[in-house]
């Protein structure tokens, strides 16, 4: 018990310009060191230190919120410190804006004379910041919560050129969670609703997700479709990745199995027209959504379109999980009513 009361005296005392300019002063300190080892029941520990991280200054709250965030990664649970890091990454993301201003015409030590908390969150924020990035790639509902709150996501682009970890954020912000897509085969009559959890917003990140749902759906062979590199699969997911596997798959290509089409490109018989495809480098918001349901066509590919994971959609977080999954296959009639409302003739 000395050595948490320490630990809590320690993070309240206020943080001087030698600690802000030397991080592992920190980390390194006694009442760090002492604290960390006594730690038993993770979630117990996270529901203590969450109410610290909006009341000490924002040097010490940001090393605070890594270590809570260290304490998600060994396994404590997301929901306990997401909203009081996120609400720290917004305020020290203001903060830093005031300092970020004032850092060409003045000295850091007249800086943090007369702004001493934007220095503080100038250099807290790096700590908040990858905080935030290990709870947001765990927690699909606090992603959609800040995606919503767009002041936010505007102060987070405009401050991207300024701390290297916000353009990891920006990605993850930009993931498409709980979106779904309608694919319609029109020469079989088949219909599947899918949906997307964790997936970037390139569709050649979709495809490769969902042309390995289709086939494990479907059955092999499915519209003469090749089987999906299991490997490539697993870094789309990435699932079980290691630090060997994201360098291996630098230069590694993938490509689609099935041919995806704008609505409106199938014929008469049943075959789509080649000219009509939907390109993978598109966003998923260029999808054509009918009755607010993006709608895309499956045939037989035409051609080979290759892409390179590691570029299109390289791996963000070690956490991340990205899927794409069946909800349910449409019956027959439902198909049909569907391919009525945009089909032309040949």
């Amino acid at each position: 018990m000395q050595e948490k009361t320490r630990f809590f005296s320690f993070l309240q005392q206020p943080s001087d310009l030698a600690e802000l300019q030397d991080a592992q002063h920190f980390f390194g300190s006694a009442e760090v060191q002492a604290f960390v080892p006594t730690v038993r029941d993770i979630d117990a520990t996270l529901r203590e230190l969450i109410p610290l991280l909006l009341q000490i200054d924002g040097f010490h709250a940001g090393a605070l919120a890594l270590m809570c965030g260290s304490l998600v990664e060994a396994g404590g649970n997301v929901a306990i410190p997401v909203d009081a890091t996120l609400t720290l990454m917004e305020r020290q993301l203001r903060q830093a804006e005031d300092f970020v201003r004032r850092s060409d015409s003045m000295s850091i030590e007249d800086l943090f004379q007369h702004y001493p908390e934007a220095t503080r969150a100038h250099y807290g924020l790096s700590f908040t910041l990858l905080a935030a990035m290990t709870m947001l790639s765990r927690d699909v509902e606090a992603r959609k919560q800040l995606r919503s709150r767009q002041d936010v996501v505007d102060l987070v682009s405009e401050m991207e050129g300024h701390y290297e970890t916000l353009y990891y954020i920006k990605e993850v912000l930009a993931l498409l969670d709980d979106k779904d897509l309608l694919i319609l085969d029109p020469l079989n009559k088949r219909g599947f609703l899918t949906h997307l959890v964790g997936v970037q917003d390139r569709m050649y990140h979709c495809y490769a997700l969902l042309q390995h749902a289709l086939l494990e759906h479907a059955g092999p062979g499915y519209l003469n479709a090749r089987p999906t590199d299991p490997d490539l699969v697993r870094y789309a997911q990435n699932r079980g990745l290691t630090s060997q596997d994201y360098r291996e798959f630098r230069g590694r290509y993938d490509e689609q199995r099935f041919g995806f089409y704008y609505p409106g490109a199938s014929q008469a018989d049943g075959k789509i027209n080649s000219l009509a495809f939907f390109p993978g480098s598109a966003s998923f918001f260029d999808v054509p959504a009918i009755d607010g349901i993006p709608v895309l066509l499956v045939g037989e590919k035409f051609m080979s379109f290759r892409w390179e994971p590691a570029n299109m959609y390289p791996v963000l977080h070690a956490a991340l999980q990205s899927q794409v999954s069946i909800v349910r296959e449409l019956p027959r009639e439902e198909v049909e009513t569907w391919l009525q409302r945009f089909s032309r003739p040949a």
